[in-house]
């Protein structure tokens, strides 16, 4: 057997290279040598034995994204070592060698999470050490299986942890998440790059500057459409929905008529804006959403003009689409657009099955259920009577197509006629597919319920722990669980970090650091990193280092966005300068007002609580269904989003609420 000595004093000599580790040390760890309590727990646990190799099963229901290589393309690191189909991936070479013992991966590679989970927990979770995965909300069963004894209380071994024992010391609101019922932490999260945007709103800003800035791309225009939006907002002296409304002849609004009303109301409106593009554009913008759904109109009634726009030429049956989602299963991005009718709540984190929150008066709402989110689906509704959301947005079922792709990055395909005006989606990958698109600001809304009276830009999804990770199984012995031990601790090192989002080290440029656009200093990647995605894996940096070199899998560590805006296109590191330079307002787990604060990946149920939670009908998505068929005018749909509160509450919405209510009071609480 072998020992490992956990070098504590690396933590004063590299302070410098992790941004989202180095901020969460401990005052004795500063420095550039260790205290002497630090240096007695360095010695007590160079004492302890590890085992020869650590047996891990974590499934991906991907065999691209697990720790073992199973490309039948061999690949060549930049030492000339080469790493082939059946070989632990690089990233996990290397801390093999860190750490001192083997890895030995014995997850069946594409097994989904939830099988593997089921199937381990048939012979008590004793075919390995480290049990985890990504997807399939497998948190929670890591949880429940924890709680019922068959993983360790991780709490009670932070002493064989220092580095993590400090991280969750200075972020009390991840200790709280992922805490169980019975106060224990059962397993490590997989946690994104918190305080940071997630994604963001997209469009072809060159439609903007074309419509409104001048006359010289302007083409005939026939299509028209039935007004049903009535507008929210008495902002302004005059309201632009109205005037447009007023413009439309027996409710039918033309294109000539819809752009010229909104280009008179921005002159007379905003007489200050040097274009009037910049309402929309830019750092200046300050559009709400009666505004741009008068420019989706216009957008959505100029077929030619906009195909000319990004083909050159007038497209024949051009099909606009003037707020598209990135696929058919994202179709809860269309609600997000609630947000901005005084603040509407919509999700709770950065999932769409995510619709626990807490209002302002600390009350636990579901946010699909709430009468006053309910009233707020009316507008969404008639939106799609309008033509301004894609037709096929919300058929998830049949429908599996990528619409960013046939939308924004195919107009030089032959026979092209689908064309999307605005998404809401990550920067890196979207303004990387075409150097047309570009990141906007949201509308501007206020939130009253938070005291938010003026008029702010906000968005709701920010990047958020996970419902991956990992656990040790209790089953395993004193040396196999020392060794997942030091493996878990050596996550929230500076090194560990740095290697699982950045790769090994042979992948960066040595001593450099990288700028990002939020001026802090990250890991630089060498060139050979970028060459080896372009050949590999097309210039998809992301996926050549999950599918190629093992690192940024869901296991439990925290991510940082310096991996992210290294590989990001120059309009994408646009957005991020204009999103943080207008300070976008966005939730946070540590905020004080509850209305923004974010809500855990998973709330942690007794057993009890759990029967009660099962006797209602809330959990599945048949009502979810519902209200998109009634968005969609669907047969056989309701007669209103109100008749939905009323189905909720058949099902038992007030059982739901009070089990989780009160589960979420204990979870805050610390237990």
């Amino acid at each position: 057997m072998k020992k490992v000595i956990l070098l504590l004093t690396v933590l004063a000599l590299v302070l410098g290279l992790s941004g989202c580790v180095k901020a969460d040390l401990p005052d004795s760890a500063k420095g550039s040598s260790v205290t002497a309590d630090s240096q007695a727990e360095a010695v007590a646990l160079g004492d302890l034995e590890y085992a020869d190799s650590l047996k891990i099963n974590f499934a991906m229901g991907n065999n691209a994204r697990t720790m073992t290589y199973q490309k039948s393309t061999p690949l060549k690191l930049p030492d000339g070592t080469v790493v082939s189909q059946g070989d632990l991936k690089p990233t996990w070479q290397f801390i093999e060698k860190a750490l001192g013992f083997k890895i030995e991966d014995v997850t069946v590679q594409d097994q989904k999470p939830k099988e593997m989970v089921e199937i381990a927990a048939a012979t008590g979770f004793d075919q390995a050490t480290v049990f985890g995965g990504g997807g399939s909300n497998i948190a929670s069963f890591l949880m429940n299986y924890g709680a019922q004894g068959y993983f360790i209380n991780l709490k009670d071994y932070m002493d064989y942890m220092p580095d993590l024992k400090a991280y969750l010391e200075k972020n009390p609101s991840v200790a709280k998440a992922i805490t169980a019922h019975d106060g224990g932490i059962y397993h490590l999260p997989y946690i994104a790059e918190i305080g940071n945007y997630a994604r963001v709103y997209n469009a072809r800003t060159d439609w903007i500057t074309s419509l409104l800035d001048s006359e010289d791309v302007l083409e005939s225009e026939s299509n028209t459409l039935n007004v049903a939006y009535e507008g929210y907002w008495n902002r302004h002296s005059s309201n632009v929905i109205d005037l447009q409304n007023a413009a439309a002849k027996g409710g039918v609004l033309a294109q000539a008529d819809a752009l010229s009303v909104l280009k008179d109301y921005i002159a007379q409106t905003y007489p200050d804006l040097a274009r009037p593009s910049d309402l929309y554009v830019g750092l200046g913008a300050q559009y709400d959403i009666d505004e741009l759904v008068a420019l989706w109109r216009v957008v959505e009634l100029s077929p030619n003009t906009l195909s000319k726009v990004s083909t050159g030429k007038v497209v024949p049956g051009a099909e606009i689409s003037p707020y598209f989602v990135r696929k058919s299963k994202y179709r809860e991005d269309v609600l997000r657009m609630l947000n901005y009718f005084d603040g509407q709540k919509v999700h709770g984190s950065d999932t769409y099955t995510s619709r626990l929150v807490v209002n302002e008066k600390g009350e636990m709402i579901y946010t699909y259920a709430d009468d006053e989110f309910l009233s707020k689906v009316e507008y969404v509704k008639q939106w799609f009577d309008e033509g301004l959301l894609h037709s096929e947005f919300a058929d998830r079922e049949v429908n599996t197509d990528e619409f960013r792709k046939s939308m924004y990055f195919a107009d030089d395909t032959e026979g092209q006629k689908q064309f999307g005006f605005m998404t809401f989606d990550w920067i890196a990958s979207t303004t990387a597919g075409s150097d047309k698109i570009n990141s906007i600001l949201p509308p501007v809304t206020t939130v009253s319920k938070a005291g938010v009276n003026e008029f702010i830009h906000y968005i709701e999804n920010t990047r958020a722990i996970k419902s991956d990770g990992w656990s040790i199984s209790a089953a395993a012995d004193e040396k196999s669980r020392n060794a997942a031990l030091a493996l878990f601790n050596y996550m929230f090192t500076p090194e560990g970090s740095d290697v699982q989002v950045y790769s090994i080290p042979d992948g960066r440029k040595a001593g450099d650091t990288y700028k990002g656009s939020d001026g802090n200093m990250y890991p630089e990647f060498d060139q050979w990193m970028f060459d080896a995605a372009g050949e590999y894996k097309n210039g998809d940096v992301s996926g050549f280092l999950r599918d190629f070199m093992g690192s940024l899998l869901s296991v439990g560590y925290q991510k940082e966005i310096g991996f992210e805006m290294q590989y990001t296109s120059e309009n994408g590191l646009k957005a991020w300068k204009l999103y943080n330079d207008a300070k976008v307002l966005t939730n946070s787990y540590g905020a004080e007002n509850d209305y923004f604060r974010m809500m855990p990946p998973l709330i942690s149920l007794k057993e009890q609580e759990v029967a009660k939670v099962e006797t209602t009908a809330i959990g599945g998505e048949g009502l979810v269904e519902k209200m998109f068929l009634y968005i969609k005018g669907a047969d056989g749909a309701v007669g209103s989003a109100a008749e939905l509160g009323e189905l909720y509450k058949e099902s038992g919405i007030d059982t739901y609420l009070d089990v989780y209510k009160g589960a979420y009071d204990r979870m805050m609480a610390g237990n």
